[in-house]
Order: C-alpha cells, then structure tokens, then sequence
C-alpha cells in the first residue's frame, strides 16, 4: 500500500510540475490582469505602443479587425493576401497607441483559452495575438518583456595533430581505401595547411 501511494505522490508532483510548465509557456489571466508568456502585463484601460506590421508588406500580421481567433490558422500561413483578407491592422498604424478596452477570452478551460486585448484606432477594433505580436515588434514592450534571442550554438573543434591525420591516411593506405597517389596528394595537403 506504502508503494502504490508513493507511486501516485511521484505521478502527482510530475503532473503538476508538467501543467505549471506548461502554463508558464503561455499567456494567463490573473484577476483582470492579462500576463503574457514574457511577464508583460496588460489591463482594460492600458496603451499600447505599436512597433511595426510583420508582413511583407508591413501591415500587422498578429493584430487584426473583426477577428474569428488567431489559433492554429494564424501560425499556419505567411500568406500577405490571407492577412488582407483577414483586415489586419494597417502599415500606415506603426507607431501608434491604441487603448485597450476589453480582454477577449477565446475556448474554456476544457479545451484551452486564449486571451486576446481588444484595442480601438478611432473607431476600429482590432484584436491581438499578443505573445506573437510582442515577438515580432508588432507590439513594443519594455526591455526586460522582450524575447531574449536564443543562445548561438557554438561548434568546437577539436585541436587533432598533424600526426593523428597522417596516422589515419596511413591506415587508408595500409588497407587499400586510398591508392598510393591520393595519399600522397592527401599527405601533401595536409602538411601545406599547417
């Protein structure tokens, strides 16, 4: 009995570690406070400073009027005439505030929500996928909001000696992989490099 529950203590602590993670690699509602992936927080009332349009063209591609929801279909296409179909926010708005006036709250809990500010231009409405927008600069948010760009990946190469090279030209030779002639011309290339 002692094993099964410690079994189902482990289960728990590793679900629960797995939904905390994954929650934290999204945009969250706390209270009337809408917290995106990077910490930004957002309220009714907010401005918001708009960078520039993402698309081709430069209209906005994560910013849009009269919205169905982002979902899937906005990471799905690139397509300049699909966001024009789509009423995104024009290029000629870069630079701009809008309020925000209201939080849109898009699935349920079951399925999964998204949280999506609405903001108004005068009298234009647009909703925003706000984490992709701020990952782009189509939203402009403090320094420490900003995404951090991923670490450059660093090849080392390893100091290998003239010697071990000609050791293993040799063996080439020695087990007729290489004519006499490659490995001379592969020895010759190999001591003029150093």
């Amino acid at each position: 009995m002692k094993k099964i529950l410690s079994y189902l203590s482990i289960i728990l602590i590793f679900t629960n570690a797995f939904s905390q993670e994954k929650d934290a690699a999204r945009s969250r509602m706390v209270g009337d406070t809408l917290i995106t992936r990077s910490g930004f927080k957002i309220n009714v009332g907010q401005d918001i400073n708009l960078g520039t349009g993402s698309t081709p063209d430069g209209d906005f591609k994560f910013i849009r009027r009269n919205s169905t929801g982002f979902g899937t279909i906005m990471t799905m296409t690139d397509s300049n005439s699909y966001n024009k179909s789509q009423f995104s926010l024009p290029r000629n708005m870069a630079g701009h505030k809008g309020k925000v006036v209201k939080i849109v709250v898009r699935g349920n809990q079951r399925i999964g929500q998204t949280f999506e500010p609405l903001i108004t231009f005068g009298s234009g409405r647009y909703e925003i996928d706000v984490d992709n927008a701020i990952a782009v600069g189509e939203i402009i948010v403090p320094e420490e909001f900003r995404p951090k760009p991923k670490a450059a990946i660093v090849e080392l190469k390893q100091n290998i000696s003239i010697a071990d090279e000609l050791t293993k030209l040799k063996k080439l030779l020695d087990d007729d992989i290489l004519t006499k002639e490659e490995y001379e011309i592969q020895k010759k290339k190999l001591l003029q490099s150093n």
